[in-house]
Formats: structure tokens, sequence, C-alpha cells
């Protein structure tokens, strides 16, 4: 069973953060959680499972953490990005988009905009999600969720 309580990881864990937009109702995060779930408890790499959690956060960000002592290998990982790929055409959402920056309005809102919206939208103190966080600890520490000067979304604004 390599699929684990992600609260169980050491913040030192491998972290993807996946942008989803937009943002998942009730039924289709239990539908994407059922899926992920099963993926996790059958990852292995080279045949050696793969300890490994989620979590989605804020209806709009999936992320998956491996713990550093488990083995992921190109093939593995490619293996997670066509489970996600299959959701983008069975959900209808977009997931693998990286040309996305994911902002929160006043009210709590999360959206995400294209970088040419961000531009003429964003300003250095909208508030970002920065989804290269790598590592479980910046997630945990909500260190990926800041202002955009603080982020790569910022160099969009100088660019």
């Amino acid at each position: 069973m390599p699929r684990v309580d992600i609260a169980s990881l050491p913040s030192t864990s491998r972290t993807w953060l996946f942008g989803i937009s937009p943002s998942l109702d009730e039924t289709k995060s239990q539908r994407l959680l059922a899926t992920v779930d099963q993926f996790l408890d059958e990852w292995a790499a080279h045949g050696t499972p793969v300890t490994s959690a989620r979590e989605l956060l804020l209806g709009s960000f999936l992320a998956i953490a491996v713990d550093e002592q488990s083995e992921t290998s190109g093939c593995s990982i490619d293996r997670m990005f066509g489970l996600l790929r299959q959701f983008e055409r069975d959900l209808g959402v977009s997931i693998l988009d990286a040309n996305r920056v994911f902002v929160r309005h006043a009210d709590g809102r999360v959206e995400a905009l294209s970088r040419a919206d961000f531009r003429d939208r964003g300003d250095i103190h909208t508030t970002v999600f920065d989804t290269t966080a790598e590592r479980l600890a910046e997630i945990r520490s909500g260190h990926w969720i800041r202002k955009a000067q603080d982020a790569w979304p910022g160099k969009l604004l100088t660019a």
C-alpha cells in the first residue's frame, strides 16, 4: 500500500502541484480523487511501490507528493501525467497547461488567467498561486501563495 496520508510524509517530499481550471465542483472533485487514489495505490517504479499522497486544495490544485525515500522513474512519472491528460478530456478541465497564472481575488475566488490576461489585469500585489512548488514544505508553509512580485508571474509584468 504505497499511498499514505499526506500529513505523514516529510516536508522534504518531492511535490507536483497541478492547477485545475475551471475549479472542480464536489462531484468532479470526488471523481478525480477516487481515480488518483487508485493510481497512487498501484504506482510503482521498476516494480517498487512509490510511497505517495495527494491533496486537493481549494478545489483548484492537485498536490501529489512522493516520499524522498521512494524512487520514481521517467516512465512512472509519465504514467501520472497520462492520467491527468485523461482527466482533462473526461472532466473538460485544463490541468497540464503551463500558460496559466492562478490568482486569488479579494472575495477568495481562484481564477486561472492566460499569461496575456495576467499582464493586463494583474499587478505586483496580485495574490498568485505558484504551482512550481517542488517540496511539500512549500505547500505546508503557504509559501506557494504569495504576491506576484515574489513569484514567477511577477516577471510577466516587467516583460
